[in-house]
């Protein structure tokens, strides 16, 4: 089998050199192949040249991950996630805090297994958590904040929870209304992690069939260090006013842009379709 890796280049050339040479390392007397991703699409690109079933190695972000797997989900292929970005979540997930070559070698002789994916509006799949509430804003904003990454999460709640208009979403399943309110977080995962490591949802299965819906509707603003506690002890779910329900299928509407594994969407409705094993996926 072919083994194809796709990085996402550092701002920091030397960071790149280094993972090449580590890479190299590793892959002594295999045949093995490396592309820089240097456009849009470009990934895409580079997988159409790859016809018969092939390891692709995504190398970068939870964003850049979410651009490898468009390109693999419901095929042959298998994929590796190397963390190589700043949040680095789904990786965090399925191989806690292993360096990118630590995983490369555990993984090279690894089967994959197949896992769901969760399709949005029938054009894009998300591997590991989309949102709309504040954790969305925060998703979008968490790596502008001049913190620590450990913190970064925390710091970017007490910055945006004071100007955070609370979005108004609504949740349908099965033509049935589950959810018609304001909400100060709203997750639908197939991950668990999200944020830069905080768990939303610690009991998802990224292979169990379905969509976990992780809803805490509007609170007041003082009570928000409570809710950040109740995050950090992973147990916001125990929380009475939590809306926590597993799903296959939902319609959300909302004004709110959502984001998916890292990266922003905008629509006036979103749809969320469970893939099941629709990813092989090499842990």
């Amino acid at each position: 089998m072919k083994h194809v890796f796709l990085i996402k280049p550092s701002p920091d050339q030397s960071k790149s050199d280094s993972l090449v040479k580590n890479i190299a390392r590793v892959m002594e007397g295999r045949d093995y192949v490396i592309f820089f991703s240097e456009y849009k699409d470009h990934v895409k690109e580079i997988v159409k040249n790859y016809p018969e079933k092939t390891r692709f190695y995504s190398v970068g972000g939870d964003g850049f991950f979410n651009q490898v797997i468009q390109n693999l989900v419901h095929t042959d292929h298998e994929v590796v996630c190397l963390p190589f970005g700043t949040g680095n979540d789904f990786s965090r997930a399925i191989h806690r805090h292993m360096t990118p070559e630590a995983i490369l070698k555990a993984t090279l002789d690894q089967p994959a297994i197949p896992i769901d994916t969760i399709l949005v509006n029938n054009e894009r799949y998300c591997v590991n958590v989309g949102c709309f509430g504040l954790d969305a804003l925060i998703a979008n904003t968490v790596h502008d904040v001049k913190t620590p990454k450990s913190t970064a999460y925390v710091a970017s709640i007490l910055r945006n929870i004071s100007r955070y208009k609370f979005a108004k979403v609504k949740v349908m399943v099965q033509n049935d209304l589950l959810f018609n309110d304001r909400v100060t977080l709203c997750a639908f995962c197939n991950g668990r992690f999200y944020g830069g490591g905080f768990q939303i949802s610690p009991k998802s299965k990224i292979n169990d069939g379905l969509i976990d819906m992780v809803i805490l509707p509007k609170v007041n603003r003082l009570f928000a260090p409570y809710y950040i506690y109740k995050i950090l002890r992973k147990d916001l779910n125990s929380c009475k006013d939590v809306v926590v329900k597993q799903v296959k299928e939902c319609v959300i509407t909302t004004p709110a842009a959502m984001n998916l594994d890292g990266e922003k969407k905008e629509a006036a409705k979103y749809h969320l379709v469970v893939q099941p094993k629709s990813l092989n996926l090499v842990i």
